[in-house]
């Protein structure tokens, strides 16, 4: 039996909490005010940190599905996705009905799940075209040449989703019509750190995050300053800076020595790793509840604040991701399992 990378459940772990973390600065008004104060640039400094959650998930899934081809079980691979999803729709629309008073009728509940319009899932509707494509870019990537042609690709789809938030700030100086494509930079980035095993030193690792934070969060308080916050090319998704501060922070743990780490911490990093893609889903609900029926008063950005709601979010989506595991290991084995053995003989 293949022995469990701990390192990449780590990794799941950083990009979950982080999540929760960029999500306190979505709920609780901090895009409503201007960017003027110490208050505000320090939300500013944690917001741009806690961006790294979306990069840090695409770049695992590239390490640890870069072998994956075309075939009928890999396919099937795609159910447990589309049932923890369908799973948290449910629990959604009830909660809204519950606390927010909302009514639906079927045509908007089938509408707004095919639709992905369910709090959070919008990270799923791309996961879908991802997941569909990966044997196909795999292709791409696997038959290339050498290390020089791996290298090659990457730079070539850096310039055309992530080099834009340099040169394009003030002039459109690269073509920018390939932004949204930025998920398959990351995914060859994480199929080339699982095939090179890129390490640096880890103190010189910490300096050039440090200081990627840093510049990246003076330009976003440069351009915000006195206004409300900007969302722009050199702080989206895809920017360059988000892939510096994200491929740093992978590569710093992915090179962890965690061997001499106990099993009741191993068993815990483990299980969070598991139940992350329900915890992501599950926060919306959680932080609908909590920011504006349990505590209205926290608004904008405090480290008080802060401490008070995001690990609170935390245990409550790791409860709710727990239950809805258990309803998906009963569906995996009363349907989907034999489904599996029906297809695939």
């Amino acid at each position: 039996m293949k022995k469990r990378n701990i390192n990449i459940d780590l990794i799941k772990c950083i990009a979950v909490f982080s999540v929760i973390s960029v999500h306190f600065f979505l709920n609780n008004g901090f895009y409503e005010v201007p960017i003027l104060g110490y208050k505000a640039y320090i939300g500013t400094i944690f917001r741009t940190l806690f961006m790294i959650c979306v990069p840090l998930f695409i770049m695992t899934t590239g390490y640890l599905m870069k072998n994956k081809t075309l075939s009928k079980k890999y396919y099937l691979g795609l159910s447990r996705v589309l049932i923890i999803y369908l799973i948290d729709a449910v629990l959604y629309l009830y909660y809204n009905s519950i606390y927010n008073n909302t009514s639906f009728s079927i045509r908007h509940i089938i509408s707004s799940i095919l639709a992905f319009k369910i709090g959070y899932s919008w990270y799923i509707k791309m996961y879908l075209g991802l997941f569909l494509l990966i044997p196909f870019i795999n292709l791409i990537y696997n038959n290339l040449k050498n290390k020089k042609q791996k290298q090659i690709l990457i730079l070539t789809m850096l310039t055309l989703t992530s080099f834009q938030g340099i040169f394009n700030i003030k002039y459109i100086l690269i073509p920018d019509w390939w932004i949204s494509i930025y998920p398959l930079t990351y995914y060859f980035i994480g199929c080339y750190l699982k095939e090179y095993k890129v390490n640096i030193n880890k103190y010189l690792n910490v300096l050039l995050f440090v200081i990627v934070l840093i510049v990246s969060s003076l330009i976003n308080i440069h351009f915000s300053n006195g206004n409300k916050f900007v969302w722009g090319i050199y702080n989206d998704w895809g920017s360059i800076f988000n892939v510096l501060t994200s491929v740093l922070v992978f590569i710093f743990v992915i090179n962890l020595n965690l061997g001499k780490v106990s099993n009741k911490i191993s068993r815990v990093i483990v299980k969070i790793s598991e139940l992350s893609l329900g915890m992501y889903l599950t926060s919306s609900m959680i932080d609908d509840f909590l920011y504006f029926h349990y505590f209205k008063d926290i608004n904008f950005f405090s480290i008080k604040g802060y401490f008070e709601i995001v690990p609170l979010v935390l245990i409550l989506s790791i409860s709710l991701s727990m239950i809805i595991n258990v309803i998906y290991k009963l569906i995996d084995k009363l349907i989907v399992k034999r489904v599996t053995k029906a297809f695939i003989k």
